[in-house]
């Protein structure tokens, strides 16, 4: 099964671009009615809202092209991509997906989306009879074989960017010019928190893992990336025609398929306060536990070190995670701060502290630790108040700071002191060490 944008089943409802090509754009030139290339074509911008799935969320569109004289219709669709493809996982962890356009029938496109409760926006573009030849000459020839795929981006080449370029190429570069220079309204990370605040799994991971490249200021024209700003661009948007008139790029809008769900935030949700709740529970079951153990008791050690070591485990898969996404093409990872929050040192925390628990005491390698780590949270904190610095990341700071707090009460206050940290004592230490090898 091929899964497209609109979460639908691909199979023979696509239609042939080659045969297509030779019908419509023969007949305009056959048929009395039509004899300027393109007169008899229409084409409308379709925008489908946000579904259920997370892919669905950021919503979905297509450019759909209509003849009158030789009733040809198409919705040109960029959003169609398959899980099951061979290595399609693999690609999708190293940020090379590959996507592919295909012409669907107008039907099969609002029967799925009716069926997902997924609206769908219609826009009439007021195009010359040359630009719409133009426009569905390019996209036919984008459905051919050996066209039909590109390297798909998230942010930067997606099933609406790529109708935003087909678009502003046949307007000789209008688009663009008037939205490029336009002042930033949002960043990357703005509209994605927005556009996924109603799943905890999508607002959660995307927040964790997207770096502060996605906290970069956009322009209306890179803001096209989200189907719905494409639509609310084009209906703010006036053109010069070929005659040498200036008027709206869009000449209508209806809703062709209503939906019961509710409308996509405006902006970001604020700061969520449930982060660093979550966070103080954190530091208590960690508190608890250190507390427990305090009496030696076998069951209060194990809890104690368990519940360190769940922590210490998290943290490190995701630091571990976040440096191997630079080994990959997801360039909007990179350098990203969380891994200040969820801190390599973890790694070492994660033998030291449940070790350090059972046998109940400590030394200046499991304190140490865990002091780096409290004050790296704190200072991943501190530094997204700095100019210059700034990655919208306060709340994975907030949520991991106190249990760092906890972790390091439990290193230094809980667990009997073996030593003061100092050169001197980590010199013994690798003594000590070495001589028990």
């Amino acid at each position: 099964m091929l899964t497209l944008g609109l979460g639908l089943e691909l199979g023979a409802s696509v239609l042939d671009p080659a045969t297509a090509q030779d019908s419509v754009l023969a007949g305009d030139a056959d048929t009395a009615t039509a004899t300027v290339p393109g007169a008899s074509l229409s084409v409308h911008l379709l925008t489908v809202g946000p579904g259920d799935e997370l892919w669905e969320l950021f919503g979905h569109n297509a450019l759909l092209v209509r003849d009158s004289t030789t009733g040809y219709e198409a919705a040109f669709n960029y959003g169609i991509f398959d899980f099951g493809a061979p290595g399609y996982a693999r690609r999708f962890v190293q940020g090379r997906m590959i996507y592919w356009v295909a012409a669907r029938p107008l039907d099969a496109t609002l029967a799925g989306a009716r069926a997902a409760n997924r609206a769908v926006w219609a826009q009439e573009l007021a195009l010359d009879p040359a630009q719409k030849a133009e426009l569905l000459q390019t996209l036919l020839t984008a459905t051919l074989p050996a066209n039909r795929e590109y390297r798909y981006h998230y942010y930067l080449n997606n099933c609406s960017t790529k109708l935003r370029d087909a678009l502003d190429a046949v307007l000789d570069g209008q688009l663009r010019a008037s939205t490029e220079s336009a002042p930033s309204r949002a960043t990357w990370r703005d509209h994605t928190r927005r556009l996924t605040a109603s799943s905890a799994v999508g607002y959660l991971g995307l927040q964790l893992l997207v770096g502060p490249r996605g906290d970069e200021a956009t322009s209306p024209w890179e803001e096209m990336w989200v189907p719905m700003e494409l639509r609310d661009a084009l209906a703010e948007t006036t053109i010069v025609r070929a005659d040498g008139t200036r008027g709206p790029l869009v000449r209508s809008q209806e809703l062709w398929v209503e939906s019961t769900r509710d409308a996509e935030l405006d902006a970001p949700p604020p700061f969520n306060v449930l982060f660093p709740l979550f966070g103080v529970v954190g530091a208590i079951v960690v508190a608890m536990a250190g507390h427990w153990a305090v009496g030696r008791s076998a069951s209060g050690r194990i809890a104690l070190g368990t519940a360190c070591l769940a922590w210490c485990a998290v943290c490190s898969l995701v630091s571990l995670l976040l440096v191997f996404m630079h080994w990959t093409d997801h360039e909007f990872l990179y350098w990203n701060r969380n891994i200040l929050v969820f801190s390599p040192l973890s790694l070492g925390l994660a033998f030291l502290l449940p070790r350090a628990s059972w046998r109940w005491e400590t030394g200046p390698w499991t304190r140490g630790l865990a002091m780096a780590a409290m004050l790296l949270a704190l200072g991943d904190l501190l530094l997204s108040f700095a100019p210059g610095l700034w990655q919208d990341n306060r709340e994975w700071a907030a949520f991991a700071l106190p249990v760092h707090f906890a972790i390091y009460w439990v290193a230094t206050r809980v667990l009997p002191d073996q030593g003061r940290l100092s050169f001197s004592n980590l010199r013994a230490e690798g003594k000590r060490g070495l001589r028990a090898k």
